[in-house]
């Protein structure tokens, strides 16, 4: 007979994961621009990046502190001068 009591305090839900969402822009009238934020949104957690999520930062340094830190690039889809980038991390 399975102890129901010691069972459930071995079960655990995992957590879900962390997702954080950025939408960028590029001044269209320098190609060389770096491309900043314009808004990000996070489900979750975002540390240790959160302070480079901010609208006017740039999006290399932001994405690059995710990557760092367990993050996985989803996906990063331009829409003209603007794009929008999804990075999931597991915990």
């Amino acid at each position: 007979m399975i102890d129901i009591e010691n069972y459930k305090e071995n079960v655990s839900i995992p957590r879900p994961p962390d997702v954080v969402t950025i939408l960028w822009q590029r001044n269209p009238l320098d190609r060389r621009a770096p491309r900043t934020i314009v808004e990000a949104t996070v489900i979750g957690s975002a540390r240790p990046c959160q302070q480079l999520l901010q609208n006017g930062k740039r999006y290399r340094t932001a994405a690059e502190c995710l990557l760092d830190n367990g993050f996985k690039q989803i996906t990063n889809e331009r829409l003209g001068v603007f794009g929008i980038a999804v990075f999931v991390r597991n915990s």
